[in-house]
C-alpha cells in the first residue's frame, strides 16, 4: 500500500490581555483585549488549503540569507534541510519568521529573484529582538515558482549574526 499525506490544521494569532484597575472609593476592574484570528487548513491545492510545509532554525548574516521558498532541495543555501515535499507551482499559505536572537534585529527583503504578490522592490519589515512576523495568505496571491529562482526572500542581520526559525506552508 503506499504512503498518502493529507495536511490539516490551523494558523493562529491571538492577543488575550487584562488590565486590572483600582480606584479610589473601592472601584475596580478589569479592561480586557482579546482578538484571536484563525486560517483554518485543509489538504489540497485551492483557497485555505495546503499540502506541503518547511521549518528550520539557521543563522542569519549582516550579509543576508536567501530563501528560495519554491525550492524542493535545500531552500536554505547551505543549510541540509527540505520541505515535506515540492512547493514549486504551489501557493503561499503561511510563513512565520522568529528572529531567536536578543539583540540584534533582522531585516525581510525580497531576494535578487523576488517572491511576487507579498512584499514589493522596495519593501523592507524589521524584525526587532525576540520579535516575529506571522502572515497568511489563504487565497492564491503568492504562488511558489522555483523556475529562475524567482521565490526569494532575504533575511539580514543587524550588527551580527543571529538565529531565525523560519517556517511556511504551502498548497
Amino acid at each position: 500500500m503506499a504512503l498518502t499525506d493529507s495536511l490539516s490544521g490551523t494558523v493562529k494569532a491571538e492577543i488575550d490581555i487584562d488590565l486590572a484597575r483600582t480606584g479610589e472609593g473601592g472601584h475596580t476592574g478589569v479592561d480586557k483585549l482579546g482578538k484571536k484570528l484563525t486560517l483554518s487548513l485543509t489538504d489540497g491545492s485551492s483557497s485555505n488549503q495546503a499540502t506541503g510545509f518547511f521549518s528550520e532554525s539557521f543563522a542569519m548574516t549582516t550579509g543576508g540569507i536567501t530563501i528560495s521558498l519554491g525550492e524542493a532541495t535545500t531552500p536554505i543555501a547551505g543549510a541540509d534541510c527540505n520541505p515535506t515535499e515540492d512547493p514549486d507551482g504551489k501557493d503561499l499559505r503561511a510563513i512565520l519568521i522568529h528572529n531567536e536572537d536578543d539583540t540584534n534585529y533582522v531585516t525581510v527583503t525580497t531576494g535578487t529573484n523576488a517572491l511576487s504578490g507579498w512584499l514589493g522592490a522596495t519593501d523592507e519589515i524589521i524584525i526587532p529582538a525576540g520579535g516575529f512576523l506571522l502572515a497568511t495568505f489563504p487565497v492564491d496571491q503568492v504562488t511558489l515558482d522555483a523556475t529562475g529562482d524567482a521565490d526569494e526572500i532575504k533575511i539580514t542581520a543587524d550588527t551580527a549574526s543571529c538565529t531565525c526559525l523560519v517556517s511556511y506552508i504551502f498548497g
